[in-house]
């Protein structure tokens, strides 16, 4: 038996309702599904509790300095409200010194988000880059082919941490297999010298992790979260990369002597529809339809080309008259 659980899509159909009023039944039909589809990876519970403590110790300062830009936002906000009510034109230069006395508070963000990209744009824009840092182009010499030389930055891992069962809908991420499969297709060989895992993870994380992560960096949501290679305490998560699987696309990589190029097996998906439940009658409606479609069709030519000799006829006696 297939380890795959079948997947029920309710969303609401683009076709016409059927108003016919007749009695359906339910029917299954064989689609051929998409070959370039990336699925989401299997990640056990207790490695998302894991990675979600140790990403706790890591972000461990964010929420001060959010909080604290918000509280300095604000105050800066009603300064500035109560200043422009007291202060006329001619006292611009005094508005000015408060608003850099106020720049001087701003806290000083911690060095963790120099390698951080949250939420679901930024961390987009992110994978994009990095899948673009790993393309070569090629150029021609003679009968070599060589490969463009460009800035390949060092040997970064990155983790996505998607909190899929909180978002709604799920389609707002569901590009983000696809962006990870390209950057790991794309990159280059791994540095045997380089320490930890090298690759980009992505791990869904459970139910209610979202509340957990912005209560944690004192913002208001959290779906999406990329923690790179470089930040601070980010070996803590390395021992938990080992049991996630790394997202490829086979299509994407360049076939070598050791990993040739590879067929993606074809999959066949069960689409549930419905059909009537006396195809006959069903038959006989459609044709009956068909009928008075063509037939209105000949009326409205008929029409139209009586409409065009009674106004010939017109023009023509207006003509002789004249």
């Amino acid at each position: 038996m297939s380890a795959n659980v079948a997947r029920s899509h309710s969303n609401q159909t683009n076709r016409a309702r059927h108003k016919d009023g007749s009695e359906r039944k339910p029917v299954f039909k064989s689609v051929v599904g998409n070959p370039f589809h990336v699925s989401w990876p299997s990640v056990p519970v207790n490695v998302q509790n894991s990675i979600l403590a140790a990403m706790m110790n890591i972000l461990e300062g964010v929420s001060v300095y959010y909080l604290s830009r918000e509280q300095s936002r604000k105050k800066k906000k009603r300064s500035l409200l109560t200043q422009g009510d007291r202060v006329t034109k001619k006292d611009n230069a005094a508005s000015t010194e408060v608003d850099s006395t106020h720049s001087i508070d701003k806290p000083q963000p911690p060095p963790i988000l120099s390698s951080m990209a949250i939420g679901i744009n930024e961390v987009t824009r992110r994978l994009e880059s990095i899948s673009r840092s790993h393309r070569s182009t090629l150029r021609a010499k003679g009968k070599e082919i060589l490969p463009e030389p460009t800035d390949i930055p060092s040997s970064h891992s990155q983790i996505v941490l998607a909190c899929r069962a909180d978002i709604d809908p799920p389609l707002l991420i569901a590009h983000l297999p696809n962006l990870v499969a390209a950057c790991n297709s794309t990159r280059r060989p791994s540095d045997p010298n380089a320490e930890g895992p090298q690759g980009t993870w992505l791990v869904t994380m459970s139910k209610g992790s979202e509340g957990i992560l912005a209560e944690a960096m004192g913002l208001r949501r959290v779906s999406v979260l990329l923690l790179e290679s470089s930040a601070p305490q980010f070996s803590a998560v390395w021992s938990l990369l080992q049991n996630i699987p790394l997202l490829t696309a086979p299509w994407l990589s360049v076939p070598t002597l050791a990993d040739p190029l590879r067929l993606v097996p074809t999959h066949i998906k069960q689409l549930r529809t419905s059909a009537p439940k006396d195809m006959k009658a069903a038959k006989e409606r459609r044709s009956e339809e068909r009928r008075g479609v063509k037939e209105r069709g000949r009326r409205s030519k008929s029409t139209t080309a009586d409409k065009a000799g009674r106004r010939a006829i017109v023009r023509h006696l207006v003509e002789e008259s004249g």
